[in-house]
């Protein structure tokens, strides 16, 4: 198949998937995560806005995975969510989530609110967080390095700045890290990174959009973050766009103009106020080094929302062309996959499947702990699972996930979730996982247990411990085993402050570590 015909076959393929049935139903709309505690996620909506216990939401704009939340507890004006899809370490105060509204006939959860004053900052437009950060490491054991980090960060989102068409987007972190060498010397490291800084005009009714600076788009498949300048034109049913820029260094995220990247895409989506929501997005991109091909590919990205049932679809295609081709590549190769389904049978009753082939995630971690990290070792593959909810208290989960590829290895893994919720007036909650796994080069068996409970009106306490035992097939020498225990307080100082402290201590063959963690955020 000649290259210049493959965009318009995929625009076709696009508008071809999208034929559906639709039907009238309730409206889509927006709600922004507040806050963040432990496994759960707040968000700045509630009953008033057409949330209900059990309402689904679906992240905006995620770089990596996409994340589906679940509204657990709900009052007028707020709900606390879980993560059903995707991870909770994936998400971020600030960060937008998409759901459809519901009508609630009754009130639960938390007491009635008062309404907040709009601040200065509500009046201009702008919505955000400022945050600094500590860690710490100490590792007991002889001749290691311990290090100490402290951080700030500052996220700023507005739209219709003071009533114009403009609009900014900012996400900057900075990061002072500190280590001390096994000889007693010290090694300092400055660190700041801008995940985005970009300036926008949009003006309703024009149908015209207009951004320059350091931007992401969810149109533009894996390209994500990129330094440039994007045009697009909506309409109510599609929407078209293109973009040209660089790729920031992928070491320090500084500017760099090594590779270039263009790009164009179109979406065709769901009628406003449809039942049925979904987007089929198609494009072509290309990145280019030195005036060399880098890499060309096309993309097909979907999303579907109808009821019980929930979907993501991205596919890449990469276009052999010059030094590819010469080096005797395809015309056309599949590579970067993601599927996502995720199904409620009944209320109490969901099932989730996916498989994910991607080579380049951008896992954002404030923290490091064995679970995070065998996660992200097992993060790609397919995987089969759900969950069971047995009265109103507890929910049963099990999860398949094979790997043929990544840094696990061709590797299988089983899991065992058990959880209680709203156990007491206190809202005490229990959480117990079990996993097993093992690839071409190992055994392992990782188990965790938290426990969490309101210890006032304004604080919660979270315990944890676990342990992960590894056995080597090639080296018994390399047998591992991990123990873990530790402590998080969260604590909410006001209507816009948090706090969050937390201790962890691991005992290991190859390694003892204390950790310590702290976070005060405010928003605005």
């Amino acid at each position: 198949m000649k290259v210049r015909r493959i965009l318009p076959f995929a625009v076709a393929l696009a508008l071809a998937m999208s034929v559906a049935g639709l039907a009238r139903g309730g409206e889509q709309t927006e709600a922004r995560v507040t806050y963040l505690a432990g496994d759960s996620v707040y968000v700045g909506a509630g009953e008033r806005d057409g949330l209900g216990r059990g309402t689904t939401l679906e992240s905006v704009g995620a770089t990596g995975s996409p994340v589906v939340l679940e509204v657990s507890d709900v009052s007028a004006r707020r709900a606390v969510c879980t993560v059903t899809e995707g991870s909770r370490d994936a998400v971020r105060v600030g960060d937008l989530f998409r759901y459809t509204a519901v009508m609630v006939p009754g009130m639960a959860g938390f007491a009635e609110e008062e309404p907040e004053r709009p601040g200065p900052w509500q009046r201009s437009g702008l919505r955000g967080r400022v945050g600094v950060r500590y860690l710490a490491t100490r590792n007991r054991g002889d001749g290691q390095a311990e290090f100490t980090e402290p951080a700030v960060d500052l996220r700023l989102d507005g739209n219709a700045l003071y009533g114009s068409a403009f609009n900014l987007h900012a996400d900057v972190r900075a990061r002072r890290t500190t280590r001390t060498l096994s000889d007693g010397s010290d090694e300092t490291d400055n660190d700041e990174r801008v995940y985005r800084f970009a300036v926008g005009w949009d003006r309703p009714g024009t149908g015209w959009r207009f951004a320059v600076g350091r931007q992401f788009s969810p149109d533009l498949a894996n390209v994500s973050v990129f330094d440039g300048a994007s045009a697009a034109y909506d309409r109510e049913r599609w929407s078209t766009g293109l973009f040209t820029g660089s790729q920031p260094d992928g070491r320090d995220y500084g500017f760099s103009s090594d590779i270039r990247e263009h790009g164009a895409f179109f979406q065709f989506r769901h009628r406003p106020g449809a039942a049925r929501h979904w987007a089929l997005t198609t494009g072509v991109v290309g990145s280019y080094e030195d005036s060399e091909i880098n890499r060309e590919y096309l993309f097909l990205q979907g999303r579907y929302t109808a009821g019980p049932l929930i979907g993501f679809l991205t596919q890449e295609v990469d276009v052999g062309r010059g030094w590819k081709e010469d080096a005797g590549e395809s015309n056309l190769s599949a590579t970067s996959t993601f599927v996502s389904l995720n199904y409620r049978l009944t209320d109490a009753v969901r099932v989730r499947g996916g498989y994910d082939s991607r080579r380049n995630v951008r896992l954002y971690r404030d923290r490091i702990t064995p679970v995070t990290d065998f996660d992200d070792r097992f993060r790609r593959g397919a995987w089969l699972g759900g969950t069971v909810d047995v009265g109103k208290h507890f929910r049963v989960g099990l999860d398949g996930r094979s790997n043929r590829s990544g840094p696990a290895g061709d590797a299988d893994a089983y899991t065992l979730k058990l959880g209680a919720h709203r156990l007491t007036s206190r809202n005490g909650a229990i959480r117990v996982r079990s996993t097993r796994y093992e690839n071409d080069r190992l055994e392992g068996r990782l188990h965790s247990l938290d426990l969490s409970i309101d210890v006032g009106a304004r604080i919660r306490l979270f315990v944890l411990g676990g342990v992960r035992d590894e056995e080597s097939l090639l080296n018994s020498a390399l047998d591992d085993s991990v123990t873990w225990y530790g402590a998080d307080v969260d604590i909410d100082l006001g209507r816009r402050l948090y706090l969050v402290l937390s201790a962890e201590r691991s005992d290991g063959d190859f390694e003892e570590v204390d950790q310590f963690y702290a976070t005060l955020a405010c928003r605005f």
